[in-house]
């Protein structure tokens, strides 16, 4: 595992790639912002036009991972001071619906615009491939099974490799990273355990449902950070994008140690980590934040190049 930084690292990393990686893209479907589209389809691209240059082919298989046991929004003690102390406020986007009204699923409406603006990407590079995966299609997958189950039983040591790795308070409760839906009422309040057997006992602090079953009777809210391990090694990724915010939290490092902590037999990879996007009064893009603004790829493009050399982005509203 080995980080590459930026313009500089996204050039350093063409020399070394054949042009046939598999390359992971993990994003909450909702919404598709200049802040996603910068390493969903501007770094890509860049990275596929250096290739070009160096007399390669770009033949990349891109995995967009769709989190779709994501929660609707984080509850806790306090989820900005203690990141590492959440759980789902109701449910997850699974079982979320827009909100005008409408049945269709949250990740039903958004999946089809980001793989479109992904798609981008290939019809500069034809042979290149775009590939849309949810985390309930991998529900059955073996290797998401396998961690997420490790996960549920060991709350505690994630805990330290989070409190050591990020340098944030992490409170010793509550600590879970792993919760069941409950298949009654569909939210995400309560306590899901383990048994020796591995059998599941989930107790919903909604409806007080007390439900036991085995691994695939339940979906499941997992928490991003060891919810990567199950992505890398079934997919057999080579290289992951994503923004240079994640970096700076310590997820470079998280990883390594939780790759570790699960004996995860996972192939060696790289990480490119891409500029941060400023959106208004200058703070980090995000959709959550209410800080979010579409623009086009070209706009978006023409803007990145002019400041290449940056770690950042500055992105305004038009008129």
């Amino acid at each position: 595992m080995k980080p590459y930084m930026y313009y500089k690292g996204l050039q350093k990393l063409a020399t070394e790639l054949r042009g046939n990686e598999n390359i992971y893209l993990g994003i909450r479907p909702y919404g598709f912002h200049s802040g996603n589209m910068l390493p969903f389809v501007i770094y890509p691209y860049l990275l596929c036009a250096e290739l070009k240059k160096l007399g390669k082919t770009p033949k990349f298989n891109f995995y967009i991972f769709l989190n779709d046991w994501e929660q609707d929004k984080l509850d806790g003690p306090n989820p900005i001071t203690y990141p590492y102390n959440v759980y789902p406020a109701n449910t997850t986007f699974q079982y979320v619906y827009v909100k005008n009204g409408s049945k269709t699923n949250i990740v039903d409406k958004w999946e089809p615009v980001i793989v479109k603006g992904v798609k981008t990407i290939t019809s500069y590079f034809k042979q290149t491939k775009v590939l849309a995966v949810r985390n309930s299609h991998m529900k059955r997958n073996k290797f998401m099974k396998r961690y997420l189950l490790e996960t549920l039983k060991n709350p505690d040591e994630i805990a330290s490799i989070l409190r050591e790795r990020t340098k944030r308070t992490v409170l010793e409760d509550p600590l879970s990273y792993v919760l069941a839906v409950c298949p009654k009422c569909l939210l995400v309040r309560g306590q899901t355990t383990l048994l020796s057997n591995n059998k599941i006992v989930h107790i919903c602090k909604s409806c007080d449902m007390i439900t036991k079953g085995e691994y695939e009777d339940f979906d499941y809210w997992f928490y991003h950070k060891p919810l990567a391990i199950p992505r890398l090694e079934a997919y057999r990724i080579d290289l992951c994008i994503t923004g240079g915010d994640h970096f700076t939290e310590g997820d470079f490092h998280t990883r390594q140690d939780l790759i570790r902590l699960f004996n995860a037999k996972i192939k060696p990879f790289k990480v490119l980590y891409t500029p941060v996007v400023l959106g208004y009064n200058n703070e980090r893009m995000g959709k959550s934040k209410k800080n979010d603004v579409a623009i086009s790829f070209q706009e978006l493009l023409k803007i990145v190049k002019k400041n290449i050399g940056s770690d950042t982005i500055e992105i305004y509203e038009k008129p």
